[in-house]
């Protein structure tokens, strides 16, 4: 008996043993062939932070868990978080962890997952992760390479999420669904032919936005199902089935089965006199804005079924129907109700394809505090060629909507709208402009319509009328003012059914006129770009909204001729605005656009082009004249980055300019890429307290050039590659001051720039040039004096000659002296070397006043005045011997 004990204690103690060190040991085995698995499957990179094996926590089973695990995208979704999971429980059998046959699966638990599921615009999507597999799918060797059986086998009786976060975005169609938190429990033996599914879900807080428009706002919804599923033959029968959203509960019933390729069907659901208040709980404008103060009357019911098989194209016969019936709400807070709502609409279809579906809005109406409006729409034949018809009808006074639903604080209604309308017509008749078969008659007429919101400033419509015709939009009249800016315009626009209805081109014309348009005021007003994504972020529960460059549409066709009086935009002033702008493909032209701007007139013509697949541009031919140098400084951030000196240039200018450059996403130029080329002319020019020419005056002492006004300028010039160059032009000031620049200024405020300065010293001209570098703030600036030294050396041995010989040249002097030709030239000679030598003296000592540099100057004329004196000295004898000569041949004297 003891050894019986004995051994079984032995055995229980080498199980303990077993349990508790096995995790250890197969914990990498397991780490690494997730992790391999995944490599081999996935685009995507799978990570966690750590792998966990237990044999006790679901004995006799085991149990896998993986925490902080995450998938992230590669290529275009580089770094977006696909999927995260704070804990992943997997419970296996435990025999299924030895050994290549795989893994057995019974129950999975994810602890706070999040999705992020992203569709572009053009349809890519950051799900598609698993690699495209080339292995045959059946009856060939599969990934165990025996049997071609999975080495994956389900078995999972218990499956649940908890508090999960979802979030979808559609780029394409800018729909975006989120939902926080979101639990789900399956339970049932999948590995079972025949089993009880029991499938519960709550979800709180879902959002759900299409467009810009709301249509859930933080709703709950609920699903309580118990399936009877036929696993073997693909058929689920439901029965004990309750889905609610919000507070409006729908019964499903039925069953759906796979046959083949078709999905076979008898299902039905529906509700029966659901309170027209649980309806409204639906609405965000109602649901977010004092629902507990609401009450409301009515009933609404709902039914939908569908019964046969669904097979590629082919549909089962189906029916959705819904109607309120005697519906209306009050809130407590105010005066008036909105009473007698009443809606029926249907979709329907007998079984078939999808042309044999009818959409049927058959009645919709309200009365509001003595108006009323009603509407239809009846539409078949939607996938081959649409036909409808629909009608719009009331009136309405805005000013009552305050007396029967709680507006934001500040918020003002007022005027009237009254509309007529009448469309009906064929879809193909629209894509070939057969209009003469649309039917399409109205008009609609708002009349001192009123609009005050708290961030906007108010709208005041004195009356705005318009009219309808199968082929065209008649605006008579439409007078707006908008804070203190005022706005008419009246005129026509074609194709404007194809283009509510399919997008299809606008076209018209509109004449606008304005006293005031101040843009400024309406830039302010509008939602900055963070609040906008703040706003679409919330509503649509998504984390951020990437923000979309501005594009002008393709599909517009339309001229505007202005008027307008006075425009301003930023600092800029502009007055009498005239010309033409058009919108066509995408491109917005200027055409002979005349305009007041910077005290001056100027005239353009240009086109801003804008495309979403890549950089938009402008291009711009524009004419200023006698524009202030000062104001364009003030009013143009261009003219304040490219070209700072005219912060402290006087005068008036003229301008041409030619320029192309691309636009970033704000529609602002890329100054690293802008090209331009003009001349910019002016008649007085007057240029102080430029530290590069005060610099300069302290240099060379002489305050004269401290302030520069030179008349009849012109300067050519280019900007490329961020920097703006200067053609060689002179500036000629008084006191016989003249200076020729020529270099360029760069967007980083660097300058490089050449100066020639000519500058009258001791009676004679001097000429210095000037490097200038460094900024405009701080320039720096070198001298060459070698230019004045040759010009003073030149000035002052031409001046000693003639006053020594009383004659223009040498030769002619000797001419008269022939006789006395080697005597006089000896005495000539030292002379002319003793008042070089005296001139010298006299430079050194009267440059001396004049500073270092004129001293220098100075001291190398002196010393150059006295070796060309010395060189003359030695002309006189060679040239006195050679005459002598000659003067001897022809025998004569003088």
């Amino acid at each position: 008996m003891k050894k019986v004990v004995k051994t079984a204690g032995i055995s229980i103690a080498v199980l303990l043993l077993l349990l508790l060190t096995a995790p250890v040991l197969l914990r990498g085995k397991i780490a690494d062939i997730v992790k391999r698995e995944a490599n081999e499957m996935l685009t995507a990179k799978l990570d966690f932070r750590s792998l966990n094996i237990s044999f006790l926590r679901h004995f006799p089973r085991a149990s896998l868990e993986l925490r902080g695990m995450t998938l992230v995208g590669v290529e275009r979704f580089e770094g977006d978080t696909i999927a995260a999971v704070e804990r992943l429980s997997v419970v296996v059998n435990p025999l299924s962890l030895f050994g290549d046959g795989g893994f057995e699966v019974t129950k999975v638990i994810l602890a706070a997952p999040s999705v992020h599921a992203h569709k572009c615009a053009d349809g890519v999507v950051n799900w598609d992760v698993v690699k495209p597999s080339d292995k045959p799918v059946s009856g060939e060797e599969s990934s165990d390479g025996k049997d071609g059986t999975s080495s994956f086998r389900l078995s999972v009786r218990d499956f649940r999420l908890e508090k999960a976060v979802i979030r979808y975005e559609d780029d394409s169609s800018g729909m975006r669904f989120s939902v926080e938190p979101l639990a789900l429990r399956l339970r049932g033996d999948m590995s079972a032919a025949h089993t009880d599914l029991d499938l519960r879900i709550q979800a709180e807080r879902m959002n759900f936005l299409s467009g810009s428009i709301p249509l859930l706002s933080d709703a709950e919804a609920s699903l309580d199902a118990r399936i009877d599923a036929d696993l073997e033959h693909g058929r689920f029968t439901f029965s004990e089935n309750r889905l609610r959203l919000n507070a409006i509960e729908l019964a499903l019933d039925g069953w759906v089965e796979k046959r083949g390729e078709a999905l076979a069907m008898d299902l039905k659901a529906g509700c029966e006199k659901v309170q027209f208040k649980d309806v409204l709980s639906l609405v965000p404008a109602f649901y977010t804005r004092d629902f507990r103060r609401l009450s409301a009357s009515g009933e609404l019911s709902m039914s939908v079924w569908a019964k046969g098989e669904m097979r590629g194209a082919v549909l089962p016969a189906f029916e959705l129907k819904t109607e309120v019936r005697d519906g209306s709400f009050q809130y407590s807070s105010l005066p008036k109700a909105v009473t007698d709502i009443r809606i029926a609409a249907s979709v329907s279809n007998p079984g078939g394809v999808m042309d044999r579906t009818v959409v049927d809005l058959s009645k919709f109406g309200f009365a509001m505090a003595g108006n009323t409006v009603s509407a239809t729409f009846h539409a078949t034949n939607l996938a081959s060629d649409p036909e409808f018809r629909a009608t719009a009808e009331g009136r309405i006074d805005l000013g009552a909507i305050g007396e029967v639903y709680p507006l934001e604080k500040g918020t003002e209604l007022g005027g009237r709208i009254t509309a007529d309308v009448q469309v009906s017509g064929r879809m193909s008749d629209i894509e070939k402009q057969r209009y003469e078969r649309i039917g399409a008659r109205g008009s609609i007429v708002a009349e001192e319509l009123g609009l005050t919101l708290p961030s906007i400033p108010e709208v005041h419509i004195r009356r705005a009328a318009a009219s309808v015709s199968p082929t065209a939009m008649t605006l008579g009249e439409c007078g707006v003012t908008v804070g203190r800016s005022d706005l008419s315009a009246n005129g026509q626009l074609t194709g404007y059914i194809g283009y509510l209805l399919r997008g299809e081109r606008l076209s018209g014309r509109l004449y606008v006129r304005s006293n005031l348009l101040d843009l400024n005021e309406l830039l302010a007003s509008s939602p900055t770009s963070d609040e906008a994504e703040q706003s679409a972020s919330a509503a649509s529960g998504a984390a951020s909204v990437e923000s979309q460059p501005l594009v002008i549409p393709t599909n517009l066709d339309l001229k505007l001729e202005t008027e307008l009086q006075q425009v301003l935009f930023a600092a800029m002033k502009l007055e009498r605005v005239s010309g033409a702008v058009s919108l066509s493909d995408g491109v917005l032209s200027l055409d002979r656009l005349s305009m007041g701007v910077f005290g001056g007139r100027a005239s353009a013509s240009g086109r801003l082009a804008t495309a979403s697949d890549r950089a938009s541009t402008l291009s711009l031919a524009a004419n200023v004249s006698n524009a202030s140098f000062s104001r364009t400084f003030e009013e143009l951030e261009l003219v304040r980055q490219l070209v700072p000196i005219f912060a402290k240039t006087g005068g008036d200018y003229s301008l041409s300019l030619d320029l192309d450059t691309p636009l970033d996403e704000q529609l602002s130029p890329d100054l690293g890429a802008l090209n331009a080329s003009g001349e910019i002319r002016s008649e007085h020019i007057e240029l102080q307290q430029i530290e590069a020419f005060d610099r300069l005056a302290t240099l060379l002492k002489d305050d004269r050039l401290r302030k520069i006004e030179a008349r009849d300028v012109a300067i050519r010039f280019a900007i490329r590659d961020g920097r703006v160059a200067t053609q060689p032009f002179g500036l000629k000031l008084t006191d016989n001051i003249s200076v020729d620049l020529s270099g360029s200024t760069g967007l980083d405020q660097t300058i490089d720039y050449t100066a020639c300065v000519k500058v009258p010293i001791a009676g004679r001209e001097q000429t210095f040039d000037v490097g200038i570098g460094g900024t405009f703030s701080d320039p720096r600036l070198s001298l060459d004096v070698k230019k004045a030294a040759e010009e003073a050396v030149r000035s002052a041995v031409d001046e000693q000659v003639q006053k020594l010989t009383g004659s223009e040249s040498l030769s002619e002097e000797l001419s008269k002296r022939a006789e006395q030709l080697r005597s006089e030239a000896q005495r000539a000679g030292e002379q002319l070397v003793k008042a070089a030598e005296e001139q010298r003296t006299k430079l050194v000592e009267a440059a001396a006043e004049k500073g270092a540099i004129a001293r220098l100057a100075a001291q190398k004329a002196g010393d150059k005045l006295v070796q060309e004196a010395e060189k003359q000295a030695a002309n006189l004898v060679s040239e006195a011997e050679q005459q002598i000569e000659k003067l001897s041949s022809t025998g004569k004297t003088e």
